[in-house]
């Protein structure tokens, strides 16, 4: 997988130019991918990037959208849920567009095999 490819990607969908600061979480979220693929010589298909910077995106996310519960007003404190709310919901969405564009390449998560016998 194309680090900086997963970086350039991750700067578009979060809108942070600090990449270095956030390298750790770009780099778990691509491990991440790495180790839900069948064939792991398959890592280098151009999709699972998009796919990490999603799940970057996600953490990324749901890091600020934590610190992000109050604003402060002259009558008081109120929550800015809808804006956390509404970020968070679009992260989802993109991680499971880009899961289902590698639903391929992924294994499934809700794959369960039983046996039966005779």
């Amino acid at each position: 997988m194309d680090m900086e490819t997963v970086c350039s990607l991750f700067v578009l969908f979060a809108g942070e130019e600090d990449t270095e600061t956030f390298m750790p979480l770009i780099t778990a979220a691509a491990q991440e991918v790495v180790q839900e693929l069948l064939d792991p010589s398959e890592s280098d298909d151009a999709r699972l990037c998009y796919l990490a910077a999603a799940v970057a995106n996600l953490r990324y996310t749901q890091l600020f959208g934590a610190r992000e519960k109050a604003l402060a007003t002259y009558a008081g404190n109120f929550r800015r849920v809808s804006d956390a709310q509404q970020q968070m919901r679009f992260a989802k969405q993109m991680v499971y567009s880009y899961r289902k564009l590698c639903a391929e390449l992924l294994r499934d998560p809700d794959f369960v095999f039983f046996g039966v016998r005779g």
